[in-house]
């Protein structure tokens, strides 16, 4: 079956409408106007009595017709008492058509009673095709200005669809150009073009991170051969050789390690989803189940809506961050939409707190491999927090606050 083009449809469904509506209205008119008019006539012929005076004699009754314009006509003789249409004997009730006239027949009695209505029934049927002829034109006129003006939208995503295909799946560069008339067009324009700044931004990101990470692992992976190569000449005859080959690639397998389940971290949390969280409970299982021996205390109560999962990786990153980098006792305080991590190491230096953040950045004491604060922050921001930093000579915190300007 042939699909309908977009205009075609959007004229056929708006005119169909319009029909259904006007229609109906139109209907409801005119159902009002004849209801009206034969009202009047109906209450015009229930009146008999004062329309024919019946009068009653030995030789049977007699007829005297009051009225000029009523036919009158006797149903027991089948005789005609007043014809003034010359339409002879007629035994009929309601609205009849006779020749091209129209009539209403009541009946009395032995009577049959009439009147011509013509010029009544020729008003209602005039209105009738008035409306009908309306009800047409409308919608014609609907479905030619529907047509057209969708024709002129359609017209402007085509040229949006085909500034698409010069794409080609490669330039992520290319911006779409077009200019529409049409406001929903436009809108879809700008969008998509933000769209394709944000999938070139990422894609760029990821593009360096590939590379950054590709870099770091160069230097262990280069540290594991150099030390293979220099177990298989001397490894097995020196005992001391064999201890540090041993013990430096074991370190480099950790780096490697730890530099891929960070990666992998990172990859996990591309979707998320959010649910209210007692932080209480949500801090003392982790502590609990990863910390536990440490010398770390939960201060507070308080509930945030975020993701679970997200929400533990960034928290595990700055416990560890501060257990390793920082000095006990580590305390966790807890308020609604907020967690601050507490811990009583070294002042982090003014000129180092807005770069321990950056990928692949190590202080002067790390020997990391300087993506756990990166990944921490580009997890909150995937949940609509932010990673806080306050640091002087007596403690540092690092807290996980709701950003609120990213609230709706």
């Amino acid at each position: 079956m042939k699909k309908l083009k977009l205009t075609t449809k959007l004229s056929f469904f708006n005119t169909l409408a319009t029909i259904i509506i006007v229609g109906t209205v139109l209907l409801g008119i005119y159902r009002y106007f004849t209801f009206v008019a034969t009202r009047n006539i109906i209450n015009d012929m229930g009146n008999v009595e004062r329309s024919v005076v019946i009068m009653y004699s030995p030789f049977g009754p007699h007829y005297v017709v009051t009225r000029w314009d009523l036919y009158v006509a006797e149903t027991e003789e089948k005789s005609v008492i007043n014809d003034p249409y010359g339409i002879g004997f007629i035994d009929a009730e309601g609205f009849q058509k006779i020749f091209d006239r129209y009539f209403y027949f009541v009946k009395y009695k032995n009577l049959v009673l009439g009147r011509d209505v013509t010029s009544t029934m020729k008003f209602l049927y005039s209105i009738r095709s008035i409306f009908i002829f309306a009800v047409i034109f409308i919608a014609i006129s609907v479905f030619m200005s529907t047509y057209f003006l969708s024709r002129r939208n359609v017209k402007d995503l085509k040229d949006f669809i085909s500034e698409i295909e010069k794409l080609g799946g490669t330039d992520l560069a290319y911006r779409v150009q077009v200019k529409p008339k049409s406001f929903e067009v436009e809108e879809l324009v700008e969008k998509f073009n933000d769209l394709m700044e944000r999938i070139e931004r990422e894609y760029k990101a990821q593009e360096t991170f590939v590379s950054a990470v590709s870099h770091e692992l160069r230097t262990p992976i280069a540290n594991l051969l150099g030390y293979v190569s220099m177990l298989k000449r001397w490894g097995t005859d020196d005992k001391e050789i064999l201890e540090e080959a041993i013990g430096a690639i074991e370190e480099s397998s950790k780096e490697i390690k730890e530099i891929i389940e960070n990666m992998l971290l990172l990859a996990k949390v591309s979707t998320l989803t959010q649910e209210k969280i007692i932080l209480e409970d949500f801090v003392s299982d982790i502590i609990t189940h990863r910390f536990k021996g440490k010398n770390v205390s939960v201060e507070g109560r308080g509930v945030i809506v975020s993701n679970r999962e997200g929400l533990g990786i960034i928290l595990t990153i700055l416990l560890n961050n501060a257990f390793t980098h920082g000095a006990p006792p580590v305390v966790v305080s807890i308020s609604n939409d907020r967690i601050d991590i507490k811990n009583h190491g070294e002042k982090i230096p003014e000129e180092e707190i807005h770069k321990i953040f950056d990928r692949f950045y190590k202080g002067k004491n790390s020997n990391g491999t300087g993506l756990g604060l990166y990944i921490a922050k580009e997890i909150a921001i995937k949940l609509g927090l932010k990673i806080e930093v306050v640091s002087n000579d007596e403690f540092t915190v690092f807290s996980i606050v709701k950003n609120r300007g990213d609230e709706k």
